[in-house]
C-alpha cells in the first residue's frame, strides 16, 4: 500500500476543490536521497506556511509566520508562498529529470549484482513493491507548477497534507 502526500489546490471564494495531486512516499525518499535537505537552503524548508489548526480559514490574506511544509501534518500556503512553491516543484523537476529509467524502485538500489542473484523470485517481487513512475510523477509537479502560475489572487490556496 503506498503512502501519499498531498497538495490540493483550493479556491477558497468559491468553497471549491480545484484538484488534488498526490505524491508518493517513495518519491520524497528519492529527493531526500538527491538533494542535501538538511542545507538551509532546501526550497522544501523555506516554504512560507500557515498552520491550518492554529489559524480558522480564510487563508488568502494572511502572511504566514512560519516556514517549511509539514512532513506528518496539514498546513496551507497562500500567495506569499506560491513563488518559492514553485521553485521548490522545479528543483525536484530538475532532480528527477536525471533518473534513468521510468521506474523507480527504492528497496532495490542498495544491493549488489550478488544480493540480486541470491535472491528468490518472490523476494525480488516483495522488493518491487515499492516503486513510482517517472512520467506520472513529472506531469503531476508540472501540473502542480501550472496551477500555481495560474494563481493570480489571495482567493486561491494549496493545503499541503503529509504522511
Amino acid at each position: 500500500m503506498a503512502v501519499y502526500h498531498d497538495f490540493l489546490f483550493i479556491d477558497e471564494k468559491n468553497d471549491r476543490l480545484i484538484e488534488e495531486i498526490n505524491l508518493e512516499e517513495d518519491f520524497y525518499d528519492y529527493i531526500n536521497e538527491n538533494i542535501e535537505c538538511d542545507s538551509d537552503s532546501y526550497l522544501y524548508n523555506l516554504v512560507p506556511i500557515i498552520y491550518s489548526s492554529y489559524v480558522e480559514e480564510p487563508y488568502g490574506n494572511i502572511i504566514p509566520k512560519e516556514k517549511g511544509l509539514t512532513y506528518t501534518g496539514i498546513c496551507v500556503v497562500n500567495h506569499y508562498g506560491f513563488d518559492c512553491l514553485t521553485k521548490m516543484l522545479l528543483e525536484w523537476i530538475a532532480v528527477l529529470e536525471k533518473l534513468d529509467g521510468e521506474y523507480y524502485y527504492p528497496d532495490l538500489i542498495g544491493l549488489t549484482e550478488a544480493e540480486l542473484a541470491n535472491m528468490s523470485v518472490d523476494e525480488l517481487e516483495e522488493l518491487k513493491e515499492a516503486y513510482f513512475v517517472k512520467s506520472e510523477v513529472m506531469k503531476k509537479l508540472q501540473t502542480c507548477v501550472n496551477y500555481l502560475a495560474t494563481f493570480d489572487s489571495p482567493d486561491y490556496v494549496v493545503h499541503y497534507q503529509g504522511i
